[in-house]
């Protein structure tokens, strides 16, 4: 077995993507990009319907947190085309909350995305070996950067503080 490199995954200057139904509340989706925000990451959720996610309620601790909304990109290359800071950032990173053919269609638009892939996070149930060879053969991930684990578990312990503006 190869050794995550969980700490990879992060980076003063990453800009992340959550895909999955990031729009419904209480999701494992929506909760990932309530970890984000919590942890001041600038992070762009990822369903091909759009939208917004209402960040006012915490979908964890339920507290109301102001109200502020978060756009939700149809596609990763749409929110990296739509995000700001694009220059200042040094890749992406990826985590996935969908099926597993659904996850390697995403892995597979990440080819031409025009910016560095250098990490994806696997949420247990959202891969297969299919996802992981593609990631590693065509995407070009080194294996330690392609991890299958739980971010609301062990993301905490492994975050890096950014420097980037997290628009929230």
């Amino acid at each position: 077995m190869v050794n995550q490199l969980l700490k990879e995954f992060f980076s003063p200057k990453r800009l992340y993507f959550v895909c999955g139904k990031v729009y419904q509340d209480m999701h494992y989706a929506n909760r990932i990009v309530h970890w984000y925000t919590q942890h001041r990451l600038p992070v762009i959720p990822v369903n091909p319907k759009g939208g917004e996610i209402a960040l006012s309620v915490d979908s964890v601790s339920r507290r109301v947190a102001g109200d502020t909304r978060l756009p939700i990109a149809r596609t990763i290359k749409e929110g990296l085309d739509n995000y700001k800071g694009k220059k200042d950032i040094d890749g992406i990173s990826v985590s996935f909350v969908t099926p597993p053919p659904v996850t390697l269609s995403i892995l597979k638009e990440l080819k031409d995305v025009g910016t560095p892939v250098i990490s994806v996070w696997f949420q247990p149930g959202s891969w297969n070996t299919e996802c992981v060879d593609y990631a590693t053969a065509d995407l070009k991930i080194p294996e330690g950067n392609v991890i299958n684990d739980c971010i609301l578990i062990n993301g905490h312990s492994n975050y890096v503080k950014s420097e980037l503006v997290a628009d929230l």
